[in-house]
């Protein structure tokens, strides 16, 4: 999202679709938590302000019954106005417009607007511009979610469809909060209401990857466009690390382990889809049958791998080749899980200065309350990362 009328640089445009991605991720972790519906949707708003850089972000629910809009959630408004104010659904309404046609609203000049009637709490906090998709739940039009900017901005296609991505995992998260609420309720109805919530975990996997999907679609979009190999390179970069997670929701386990992952399929899944792109490095993982993590410390995980192993590929290794190996092992009565990484090339050569691969390692250990080092070896490199298991 961009002030003024200029359009964003390339530069601003790939750091843009890097802050969606990650914001994108978060938002899934959360709602495959089951966080309830309140908390959720106050952190999308408050995860949406942050990447957008807008400070007013609201969630309204549409009440059929009233024939209006409630304000349930937001970052940003004054007090007395979440769960309180009420707007109309008319077309003069921006809101009411996107309740009308289920696609989003885009508004760079709001008060100037004659299609648009001035709304007393957009106009009390200063609202110029604003931006609203719907929240869909079951093919119908739940709500909507919308950011208000005090100065002026332009909304791209980008920032519609990460706007349209956040609000489908809200949706997604809206109706798997209404199945098990209903499972709770309907005691008689316990082996339907089973079956539907794993039907609805399914959908939410299959949802998720396919926001993940588009996010990746938008990558590469952009590394067609990109005018020099360091902005291509960044991308692809990118693209590989929400590849990584998308294969995480694929090994989602249903029934009673539902939101853990296999982590022996999940790292073989992601090692055979890093591309060595050259001939003579193989990449071979060992890891124990039916080791589950879940999600929240997987993905993390995961990036470890998919960092340290292209990190190889890309600096270890010379004509004459070699192996990587990634081992997972688990330690039950210590409560402490290793994931290490190595090879037995010629030796790490420096990684390009400024490169995020061992920044962004350093970080997913931090995540996963663990520690990472370098251990010294005869030949070769040899990454040791340790972490807590779930209790």
């Amino acid at each position: 999202m961009h002030d003024g009328r200029n359009g964003p640089s390339l530069e601003e445009r790939v750091v843009r679709m890097h802050d969606y991605q990650h914001a994108l991720a978060a938002l899934s972790r959360a709602a495959s938590e089951s966080l309830p519906p309140d908390r959720l949707m106050h952190y999308v708003t408050a995860q949406v302000s942050r990447v957008t850089h807008i400070r007013h972000v609201k969630v309204m629910r549409y009440r059929p019954d009233r024939g209006d809009l409630l304000i349930v959630a937001g970052v940003g408004w004054k007090s007395g106005v979440v769960g309180k104010v009420t707007l109309a659904i008319d077309s003069a309404s921006p809101a009411g417009r996107t309740i009308q046609t289920a696609r989003p609203v885009a508004i760079e000049d709001l008060p100037n607007d004659p299609e648009f009637r001035p709304l007393d709490v957009l106009r009390s906090h200063g609202i110029v511009s604003l931006l609203n998709v719907p929240i869909m739940v079951d093919s119908r039009t739940w709500g909507v979610l919308e950011v208000d900017a005090e100065t002026p901005h332009t909304f791209g296609e980008d920032d519609v469809m990460f706007l349209t991505t956040a609000a489908n995992i809200l949706g997604v998260a809206f109706r798997q909060h209404e199945t098990e609420r209903k499972c709770v309720e309907t005691a008689a109805e316990h082996i339907e209401a089973q079956r539907r919530a794993e039907v609805l975990l399914r959908e939410l996997q299959h949802r998720v990857k396919n926001n993940l999907q588009t996010i990746v679609s938008f990558l590469s979009l952009q590394r067609r466009r990109a005018d020099s190999d360091e902005s291509r390179d960044k991308l692809a970069s990118a693209m590989d690390r929400v590849h990584a997670i998308a294969l995480a929701h694929d090994q989602l386990t249903p029934h009673d382990n539902a939101g853990q992952v296999d982590f022996g399929d999940y790292l073989r899944a992601l090692c055979a889809n890093i591309d060595p792109q050259r001939e003579g490095v193989t990449i071979e993982v060992d890891v124990s049958a039916g080791v589950l993590l879940p999600l929240d410390r997987a993905v993390p995980a995961g990036l470890i791998v998919n960092e340290l192993v292209t990190n190889s590929l890309k600096y270890a290794f010379d004509d004459a080749g070699g192996m990587i190996r990634v081992a997972f092992t688990t330690d039950p009565d210590r409560g402490l899980a290793y994931l290490v990484v190595e090879d037995n090339s010629r030796g790490m050569r420096q990684p390009r200065k400024g490169g995020l691969g061992l920044t962004l390692v350093t970080a997913f250990t931090q995540q996963l309350g663990g520690k990472a080092d370098r251990e010294e070896v005869e030949k070769g490199t040899r990454t040791n990362v340790c972490f807590p298991l779930p209790t």
